[in-house]
């Protein structure tokens, strides 16, 4: 029997894609047909050249904003020799091009009538210690110029993995400072799997929530408790999720979260005209969904609670943990260790729990090339800070012995640290 192959994932209008550049700076754009698309010195191209095209390939900007594939060229292949650098000295009269003249490529670069392949073998040519470099060198080079003057572009799918290093380097403080190797230890503890019922508590503009929408699929859904009327999950528009996908979400306001509700009873009064119909039946299915909310909130025996807020943990978790169900997990991830330690003293104090652990996250990346495997010298200084335990199920929990202690404290999730 032949293996199933899988289809390639297509670029369609209307989605969101990530656009990484040859300096490896990314862009996240939407595709709309008849628009163009700018990577500033990159150029530009017609947004309608890239609806069809595959995720992942490379492909160059040409004259008139239409784009080809392009494979990239380079020497990682290249074999180990006995040259080596020693003969050659730093300095900047071997380019014997003058700046003017470099300049005047530039700019017959951005009109288009000389290509980055072009730039790149005169600058290599009108060099006098290329040729002496070894191929390792040589590679470095060719490079170091594609990434000033190619004219391409890679589509990158905006999958967890690319949307949460996206704004891991462009704007880590909207997803509150997740990495995406804290991210996946946050997603294994939460044990979610595809019919799971899940509570979020995400202030990260979404980041979480739609990692576990990524996860979910029939029967199956996430819950999220936000501020304000309306939750500010930013991020779930750049995930190209379907709407039933999105129907697996339910959100609910902190101020809603201990809400009575009453039957709808409202009545048109007389002389009533269309726009009092139409604002009686929005307000009749804002009731209803409401109501329906509440009534999933209120079942209970939620499979995990995870927790990313701005807000004391303490009083986020002795707020929600009632909805958690037994055997299940308590996920709280945040940027510093100080904002945990207190619930982390506390939970391992708490009969309540069990394998109560504070972690860090740390990674190093590692370029991987031929006879040239090493760590990067850069890194990020902190992936964040998870803590974990197991919440246990009500006849689990151990009678504790009787001891005199003062009336517990009234605590509130919007006490903020």
């Amino acid at each position: 029997m032949a293996p199933t192959q899988l289809a390639p994932t297509i670029i369609k209008e209307s989605d969101h894609v990530i656009l990484r550049m040859p300096s490896n700076n990314s862009k996240a754009v939407c595709i709309k047909a008849n628009t163009t698309i700018s990577l500033g010195k990159f150029g530009s191209f017609k947004a309608n050249e890239l609806i069809g095209k595959t995720f992942g390939h490379t492909y160059e900007i040409e004259k008139g904003g239409s784009i080809r594939p392009h494979k990239q060229s380079g020497f990682d292949d290249a074999d180990i020799t006995e040259a080596n650098n020693k003969e050659i000295n730093d300095n900047p009269k071997s380019q014997k091009l003058s700046f003017e003249d470099i300049e005047i490529l530039k700019q017959k670069s951005m009109t288009g009538d000389v290509t980055a392949q072009e730039i790149i073998a005169t600058l290599t040519e009108n060099n006098e210690s290329f040729a002496m470099k070894t191929e390792f060198s040589k590679s470095k080079y060719i490079k170091r110029k594609q990434k000033k003057f190619m004219k391409s572009f890679v589509p990158l799918e905006t999958n967890v993995y690319n949307v949460c290093d996206f704004f891991f380097q462009s704007n880590p403080m909207k997803i509150r400072g997740i990495r995406t190797d804290t991210l996946s230890q946050v997603l294994s503890l939460v044990n979610v799997y595809s019919s799971a019922r899940i509570m979020a508590v995400d202030d990260g503009q979404g980041m979480i929530v739609a990692s576990l929408l990524s996860r979910i699929s029939e029967g199956g859904s996430v819950f999220g408790i936000h501020d304000g009327d309306v939750h500010s999950y930013d991020i779930l528009r750049y995930m190209n999720f379907s709407n039933e996908s999105r129907d697996r979400l339910q959100t609910l306001s902190w101020s809603k979260l201990n809400h009575t509700m009453e039957p709808f009873t409202e009545e048109l009064r007389e002389g009533f005209t269309e726009q009092d119909v139409l604002g009686r039946e929005r307000r009749m299915r804002g009731h209803a969904k409401l109501s329906e909310t509440l009534e999933n909130l209120n079942r209970g025996e939620f499979d995990a609670l995870v927790i990313s807020s701005n807000y004391k943990a303490k009083s986020v978790v002795e707020k929600l943990v009632p909805y958690l169900g037994g055997s299940r997990m308590l996920v709280i991830y945040d940027q510093s260790k100080e904002a945990l330690v207190e619930t982390f003293a506390w939970l391992r104090d708490s009969p309540d729990f069990l394998n109560v652990q504070l972690t860090e996250s740390w990674l190093r990346e590692y370029q991987v090339l031929p006879s040239r495997t090493h760590p990067l010298m850069n890194t990020s200084g902190g992936g964040g800070y998870i803590l974990s335990a197991i919440h246990l199920a009500p006849a689990a929990v151990p009678t504790p012995a009787p001891v005199s202690a003062p009336a517990p404290a009234a605590t509130d999730a919007a006490n903020s640290n």
